[in-house]
């Protein structure tokens, strides 16, 4: 019992100390902390996609008056990429951002979509123009090895071809990281 007194007289001396200081204490300001030589982890809406682009050129048609363009798609610097033809994949854990150039017959991207998703399911909507191209989305979820995925692809018709931007994870990351889609989205062309 007598070393709970002494601890707690203890306790109580250095409470009171801190106060007096506080109190009686001179002019000195406190010292300021020291900056955080930490760097924060980049969020949904900081991930440095500024510098690469992933591009697809559309060289002037024959008998064309104008001539060709290309369509630049930012896609994030930090995450691992891979190209197979006109396929470019980007990944991070079980995060995916895709995209792709697909020759198409359809008239505009809503068909071009349906036509892609045929047998798969899911909905093609419009969707409101990315730059300057007229835009659709589906949407749909599949399983894989007993997990959901959530997968949203943006096509874009552009001439007559459909550019794909897909983003696909499981549900949860998908609406944790959906700015990686939104950035996929600030497409631009060049003349």
């Amino acid at each position: 019992m007598h070393k709970k007194l002494v601890g707690s007289a203890v306790v109580g001396a250095a409470v009171l100390a801190v106060v007096v200081a506080q109190f009686a204490g001179g002019t000195d300001a406190a010292p300021a902390a020291a900056p955080s030589s930490a760097v924060p982890a980049p969020t949904t809406t900081t991930l440095p996609t500024q510098g690469l682009l992933e591009t697809y050129d559309f060289p002037a048609q024959p008998g064309s008056e104008t001539g060709g363009f290309t369509v630049e798609i930012p896609v994030p610097v930090t995450w691992a990429a891979t190209h197979d033809k006109d396929r470019a994949s980007y990944r991070h854990g079980d995060l995916l951002l895709e995209t792709d150039r697909v020759p198409i017959t359809q008239e505009d991207p809503v068909s071009g979509l349906r036509a892609l998703a045929r047998g798969q399911g899911g909905t093609v909507v419009e969707h409101a123009p990315v730059t300057e191209y007229d835009a659709a989305e589906w949407d749909y979820t599949y399983q894989r090895d007993g997990a959901a995925r959530r997968v949203t692809v943006i096509g874009l018709g552009v001439e007559d071809t459909l550019v794909t931007i897909r983003f696909e994870g499981p549900p949860a990351e998908f609406e944790q990281n959906r700015g990686v889609l939104d950035a996929a989205l600030r497409v631009t062309g060049a003349g």
